[in-house]
């Protein structure tokens, strides 16, 4: 836990700021748990809910880099397990959003290369705070970067996850990108991020914190 937070720091050095306004509507109110430590890290569980959906969520790579367009790329790499024994759980990629606290959603944009992000950041409330929970990159979308070399892509092919079982990520295989503006304030991109969370619209059914996010990797090696 003490080395994940210290990283708070090091990413502050980065300069990736983020502000924004508030949202204007709240969901109503899902009592998610914290996350529970086991041998593979910190999974997130899912608590009590109107849509019976049963499920644990598990980051087990991370990284914050520059994108384009005054935006940071974060870049998650997802292990998810339907709790379920009887019915599939959809994994569609707009189910599984980046909630950030200060956000102005005129200030997004998504990658302007290959496919079409359907999904727009939606305001929200996890625990009584006004958040934004912000939308993956289209699967295997990107935008150039001045370097000539382009951003990180999401590697998503899923919609559905079977009863009982686990989507077990590796290389290019359960990647998730999110592009979030820098607006130049107190917080960097890091701290400004509530968690990732699973969502059925504005719900937010189980939640990853930062601090049980597993590994801080290079981009480029998943």
């Amino acid at each position: 836990m003490s080395k994940r937070l210290a990283l708070v720091g090091v990413l502050a050095l980065l300069g990736l700021g983020v502000v924004g306004s508030a949202p204007a509507a709240a969901s109503p109110a899902i009592e998610v748990p914290a996350p529970i430590a086991t041998s593979r890290g910190f999974v997130c569980p899912s608590g009590a809910n109107h849509y019976g959906l049963r499920l644990w969520i598990h980051v087990t790579k991370w990284c914050i880099v520059p994108a384009v367009r005054r935006q940071a790329e974060l870049k998650v790499q997802m292990e998810i397990h339907n709790r379920d024994d009887e019915n599939s759980l959809d994994i569609s990629q707009d189910q599984i959003r980046v909630l950030v606290r200060e956000f102005d959603p005129d200030r997004w944009t998504p990658p302007r290369i290959g496919q079409p992000t359907p999904g727009r950041p939606l305001p929200t409330s996890f625990r009584g705070e006004a958040v934004w929970a912000i939308p993956a990159n289209a699967d295997r979308a990107y935008d150039g970067l001045p370097s000539g070399l382009p951003t990180h892509a999401t590697h998503w092919g899923f919609t559905t996850l079977g009863p009982g079982e686990t989507l077990h990520p590796h290389r290019h295989y359960g990647d998730l990108t999110y592009y979030i503006p820098r607006l130049g304030s107190r917080l960097s991109v890091f701290e400004n991020i509530v968690g990732i969370a699973y969502v059925r619209g504005p719900d937010i059914i189980a939640l990853c914190p930062p601090e049980a996010w597993e590994e801080h990797a290079e981009a480029g090696t998943f």
